[in-house]
């Protein structure tokens, strides 16, 4: 038997080479162009091949990053959900604490996703009346006085508002009852009786008192005020004369300043001024003016993409905050309110003077003499005529109650339900002359009394310096008999005692009266 050789080695090696490349196949003759491009180009391509199976292989072989990143998308994705539904809980909690409605949450709930299109009160008229009420709330005096009482018009075909003041010394007469009182009182009486039936009663009087439909109310304490304007990181207000609160010992230098929580509301609450920002028209102003610039703040692109914010603004609203509106309601209200730019917000004050619509006066209240205001005409007619055409009015800033010109055949009558003032007020009412002296060193007294006094529509002929610095007790002085109601009414404004004649270490006057200031004075 012979032995066959071995097959070449090199030769073995170089035929799977040309299997795998392909080199096997038939070639084309020699002098053909494209020979040596088609083997190129086959070794290009199992070239690419055995690159794309090493990088295949190379993904294959990192399960382990892959896996890390899709549960990182799925762990986010996750955190997003619970925070969003942390959320939308809290924002469903706090309307569900702070509305008086007897839906329940999940009804509430319910209401929000289907009720999606659905009109407020109003809203097809073309106007919602929404009243805004201020309290102190828990630890303040007089907790359930209505320190603010304002009605907001919103018109949302046009995105034009209204704001109107009403003075919270009006004296109306309280519904359903047969005595009156100031309207802030009102307020009062009706938590008195039954807890959340204040803004019930309210709201019904000041239907009966504008002649126009109060759909929403909305009624907020002094706790939740400052935290809502700390929430919202402050408000920027521009305040166009310095002034000094005697009662509160603040002052407000003009300019524009950037108020927290605490500065606003001092702000808003100062009364007791000297000079143009004295007066209850000046504070309903000042109320107003931070009112829209809160509004400007919360519905800011900052706010609203700054979760810290908004879960702060609901903190601040879920114990302080009551209204009757639901969550659906309040949904629709914001989208309104968005809609509606500064420019075209028209607001009024309620006010006395020459300009304004009603008048001062005195009345025994819990046996005390107070101050009070009522209508000139005796009736509410001005009043419903303003409250009528306040959205048809031009936008322009706060101004005082000045009763619009209409021809008698368009004029508003009274609403059959409005209470008129209990007695009838004569528009020309002769009032004494008075003169204020100073029987104290405390500097600046006798002008704050001239200016509340006239304020009150008194003529204050003249002011000085009485003869004795330490007079103890504040006296009104008449200098005829004629004259001692008179000075019985003055005396009740300024908490004051009368007497009659002039005291002899004072010198006499040509006004009908004479105050002297004392230490009690305020």
């Amino acid at each position: 038997m012979i032995r066959q050789p071995s097959p070449n080695p090199h030769k073995r090696a170089f035929g799977v080479i040309k299997r795998r490349y392909g080199l096997d196949q038939p070639s084309l003759p020699p002098t053909h162009p494209s020979n040596i491009t088609r083997h190129t180009n086959l070794a290009h391509q199992n070239t690419s091949t055995i690159h794309s199976d090493r990088r295949q292989n190379h993904v294959r072989r990192s399960p382990k990053k892959h896996s890390w990143f899709k549960r990182s998308a799925i762990l986010i994705t996750i955190l997003i959900i619970i925070g969003v539904g942390i959320f939308g809980y809290k924002i469903i909690a706090a309307g569900d604490k702070i509305t008086v409605t007897d839906r329940s949450i999940l009804g509430q709930l319910k209401d929000l996703l289907l009720k999606q299109g659905s009109m407020l009160e109003g809203e097809s008229e073309g106007r919602i009346n929404i009243m805004l009420i201020a309290v102190g709330g828990d630890g303040h005096k007089g907790e359930a006085l209505a320190d603010t009482i304002m009605i907001a018009s919103l018109d949302p075909y046009t995105n034009r508002a209204s704001l109107m003041s009403i003075p919270r010394d009006l004296y109306v007469q309280v519904p359903g009852r047969d005595f009156y009182s100031k309207i802030n009182a009102v307020h009062a009486y009706g938590e008195s009786q039954k807890v959340d039936d204040g803004p019930i009663l309210l709201s019904k009087l000041v239907e009966n008192i504008t002649g126009q439909p109060i759909h929403y109310y909305a009624r907020v304490d002094f706790t939740a005020f400052k935290s809502i304007v700390d929430a919202i990181g402050g408000i920027n207000i521009t305040i166009d004369n310095s002034f000094f609160d005697y009662w509160h010992k603040i002052s407000f230098p003009a300019g524009t300043e950037k108020m927290n929580g605490e500065r606003a509301l001092a702000y808003v609450r100062a009364r007791y001024i000297e000079g143009p920002e004295g007066g209850d028209f000046k504070r309903a102003a000042r109320q107003q003016q931070v009112l829209l610039a809160a509004r400007d703040k919360v519905f800011s692109v900052q706010t609203a993409l700054d979760f810290t914010k908004l879960n702060a603004i609901l903190n601040s609203v879920s114990d302080n905050i009551r209204t009757d509106m639901q969550l659906w309601e309040m949904k629709r209200l914001y989208e309104i309110v968005r809609a509606v730019e500064p420019s075209q917000v028209h607001s009024v004050v309620l006010t006395s003077g020459t300009k304004g619509i009603l008048v001062g006066g005195t009345e025994i209240l819990g046996g005390v003499p107070a101050s009070i205001l009522r209508t000139r005409t005796g009736d509410y007619s001005e009043l419903q005529a303003i409250a009528s055409s306040i959205l048809d009015q031009t936008a322009e800033p706060i101004k005082e109650s000045i009763p619009p010109v209409v021809s008698p055949s368009h004029s508003p009558s009274p609403s059959p339900s409005a209470s008129p003032t209990p007695s009838p007020v004569v528009t020309s009412i002769s009032l004494p002359t008075i003169e204020v002296r100073n029987g104290t060193t405390i500097t600046g007294l006798a002008k704050r009394t001239s200016d509340k006094l006239t304020a009150e529509d008194y003529q204050v002929t003249a002011i000085g310096n009485a003869a004795i610095k330490t007079a103890p007790q504040t006296i009104v002085y008449y200098t005829s008999p004629d004259q001692s109601d008179a000075a019985a009414k003055v005396a009740a404004i300024i908490n004051a005692k009368t007497s009659s004649p002039l005291p002899d270490s004072e010198k006499s006057t040509a006004a009908n009266l004479l105050i002297v200031l004392g230490l009690d004075a305020e």
